[in-house]
Order: structure tokens, then sequence, then C-alpha cells
């Protein structure tokens, strides 16, 4: 991911979790405006999806889904995409696609 950085810091993640968002079918996309001109991401996948294997597992699909389309979206965001427990079994392109339907619902396709 050459012009994203990641969320790292509680007080981010707040702050995006207060704003905007789209709920999917496999997963939630939230999104805030920043003050930076490159994007931010966080990825977060819950205890309740699974055990370690599971969640990094769905992780990774969704870190290369965004790395993916991260040429086609606006600059200047941060996005945290959140797994919802029905991704468990789901392939790369049903996530891949569910991530871009919920961009180009948030209106961040450039």
């Amino acid at each position: 991911m050459k012009n994203t950085q990641s969320l790292k810091l509680n007080r981010d993640f707040r702050r995006v979790y207060k704003s905007e968002s789209f709920v999917g079918g496999y997963t939630v996309v939230y999104m805030r405006k920043n003050r930076y001109s490159f994007n931010r991401l966080g990825l977060t996948v819950g205890k309740n999806v699974g055990k370690a294997v599971v969640r990094n597992r769905l992780k990774r699909l969704m870190r290369e889904s965004y790395r993916l389309m991260e040429d086609e979206l606006k600059s200047g965001y941060d996005f945290i995409i959140v797994a919802r427990n029905r991704a468990v079994d789901k392939t790369f392109v049903q996530i891949r696609q569910d991530i871009a339907y919920a961009m180009k619902k948030l209106n961040l396709k450039a």
C-alpha cells in the first residue's frame, strides 16, 4: 500500500467510528476526511468472528482488497474496515466486491 498508512491510535479509531459508514453484507466501512494528503487504513476483526487463524485470514483478504482498489480512491480519508461474522467462509472475490460496493456508496471512488 504505497499511498496509505496505518491507523494506530485509539483516538483516531474512535474519531472515525463516529463518522459516516456503510454496512455491507460481509463488512462495515467507516470513513472520515483527514487533514493529510494520503489515506489511512485500519482493519478490525473481533474475537466473536473466530479464532486467530480466521481473524488473520480476514485481515489479509481485506488489506489486499483495499490495496487493489487504492489507486481508484480519493485521497485524504481515514478508513476502518470491520469484518462481520458472515465473512468467515467467503472468498477473496466476495470480500473484494463487498468493500468495492461500500466505497462506491460512500462516494470515494475517484
